[in-house]
């Protein structure tokens, strides 16, 4: 499936080339490498090798990818062909963004890119998802509503909402009072500003009474939102990387090339960090915790600065790889859960696989992870709730959740009753939900003894009888009122009270009561975390 919208990572850009149409990787070896070096400011090829005459080498046909066609309105895109290029002049946003555009309004889409990778860069994805729209309804005969529903139709909300609060979640409501209050409506506030200055920006470029509708706030906005949401981060090793680490087995290449591809991977760290530095001294000046949209590219950036410090000598031949942010229909449809049956596989063009992990059976629901099933449960507990407002009950959580509350039981009880069972016929075993159903049901035919014991021991006192009588009406009287009081809301009531039924409490076994208090714990821990 191909991306409905993509976003190359502007370091990642000044990295690697890929067509502006197709996606596809660009040029040869030997551009590959140059462009590493005039990213970092670095010298020439020519300065890294005895005789430049070798660097005819880096052109031959072996290393050859595809054309590589620059934008002849200077905008910086680039095409892998000719016939590419001719279809961004009649197609898609670089039609409507660069080829229809007078020289003064390209300076201003210029300009709105570099406010874009100061401020936000999913900007620049909304910009030209809005200039697709406009070409669609221009020369294609689309509706307008129609084609801005069409690329709106995934989880969103508005952009200037999503502020990250200490324990809460960004999809969540914003605190009415108090002091975290103040602190939401300022960094809306200031997210306002740097959302509208860009949107005058867009406007400056695009205006025509025809758009009112399109070049709004609210729907400028919901599509950044949806891009904080439903984007996936992808990542593409460069086509050439695999041949070249093969190439510099032998001898002789390797003495000509090594030092040119030392200085390349050089100027491609000395990028990336400086890319680090710029987003870690923004996020300084902003207000602790704000929410930037490139936390998957800051991720990589660190994993890779982490990996080369002890790096093998294999890694020295791998290519800038592209880095960017891609809208597929196929991911952003798709439920979460932290046993998948499905994964992503993302091949040179963009173009995005599903690839089943399990035999998959017909009518099943198709899943995917949104984060790695391989943190443990608080943390993904945590990073599902905080980034989309969810608290995860797939069968894997339940069962963890399961599994500490026993072992949780266990150290309360102290002994081999609250725990696993010991007494079960040979070859049966029992799930983490037939270890609580198990504890629970020995809880209550423990007390059940323990009632029968004492009333053994009060023996038969009818006029015990009739005080306990009377004792059992006024407590039933009571009862009767405190649960008229507290679920007179019925089942809004039980909503917020998962473990009662909407008539009343319906009687919580001891292994629940356990979940309960096991699942409070973990969030008051994620809130002192956050606190902290």
């Amino acid at each position: 499936q191909p991306p409905l919208s993509i976003l190359q990572y502007s370091d990642s850009r000044s990295l690697c080339e890929v067509c502006a149409h197709c996606h596809r990787f660009c040029g040869s070896l030997g551009s590959a490498l140059r462009r590493c070096l005039e990213a970092a400011g670095s010298d020439r090829l020519e300065d890294f090798v005895d005789d430049p005459q070798v660097l005819t080498e880096l052109e031959a046909a072996e290393w050859q990818l595809r054309g590589r066609v620059s934008c002849e309105h200077g905008c910086g895109a680039v095409f892998c062909s000719s016939e590419c290029a001719e279809a961004g002049k009649r197609e898609g946003w670089h039609r409507i963004l660069c080829a229809e555009l007078s020289p003064e309004k390209r300076q201003v889409w210029k300009c709105f890119k570099l406010y874009a990778a100061r401020h936000h860069e999913q900007f620049v994805a909304a910009a030209q998802v809005i200039a697709e729209i406009i070409c669609l309804v221009k020369y294609s005969g689309v509706e307008l509503f129609e084609a801005m529903a069409y690329f709106s139709r995934f989880m969103k909300m508005s952009w200037l909402n999503m502020v990250c609060l200490p324990s809460k979640s960004m999809c969540e409501a914003g605190p009415s009072r108090g002091k975290l209050a103040e602190m939401a409506k300022g960094r809306r506030e200031r997210r306002l500003q740097v959302m509208l200055a860009s949107l005058e920006l867009l406007v400056t470029i695009l205006w025509d009474e025809e758009w009112s509708e399109l070049l709004t706030l609210d729907y400028y906005s919901n599509l950044v939102g949806q891009f904080s949401l439903s984007n996936v981060w992808v990542q593409i090793e460069h086509p050439l990387s695999d041949s070249l680490k093969e190439q510099m087995k032998d001898a002789e290449f390797s003495r000509r090339f090594k030092p040119l591809l030392s200085a390349c991977r050089a100027a491609a760290k000395q990028v990336k960090a400086q890319a680090n530095g710029e987003e870690r001294a923004e996020e300084e000046q902003s207000e602790p915790g704000e929410e930037r949209g490139n936390k998957g590219k800051q991720l990589a950036s660190e994993e890779e600065s982490a990996a080369s410090k002890g790096t093998p000598d294999d890694d020295l031949w791998q290519l800038p790889r592209f880095e960017g942010s891609a809208l597929y229909p196929c991911v952003a449809l798709s439920n979460h859960s932290c046993r998948p049956n499905f994964t992503m596989r993302y091949a040179d063009g963009c173009l995005a696989d599903m690839v089943a992990l399990r035999d998959v059976a017909a009518g099943e629901e198709l899943n995917l992870a949104y984060v790695s099933p391989n943190l443990e449960l608080p943390e993904r507990v945590a990073t599902l709730w905080r980034n989309w407002g969810f608290v995860c009950t797939c069968k894997k959580c339940q069962d963890e959740v399961m599994i500490r509350a026993v072992q949780s039981s266990e150290s309360v009880a102290g002994s081999s009753a609250g725990g696993y069972p010991t007494d079960l016929p040979a070859g049966i075993k029992l799930s983490p939900a037939g270890v609580a159903a198990a504890m629970s049901a020995r809880e209550e035919k423990a007390a059940a003894e323990k009632r029968a014991l004492l009333a053994a021991e009060e023996g038969p006192d009818s006029s015990d009888d009739e005080d306990a009588d009377n004792s059992e009406d006024d407590d039933s009287s009571e009862s009767d009122a405190s649960t008229e009081e507290e679920y007179e809301g019925g089942v809004d009531a039980a909503r917020n009270s998962p473990f009662s039924g909407p008539f009343g409490p319906t009687g919580v076994p001891n292994s629940v009561k356990s979940i309960e208090a096991a699942m409070a714990e973990m969030m008051a821990a994620m809130a002192e975390d956050e606190a902290g």
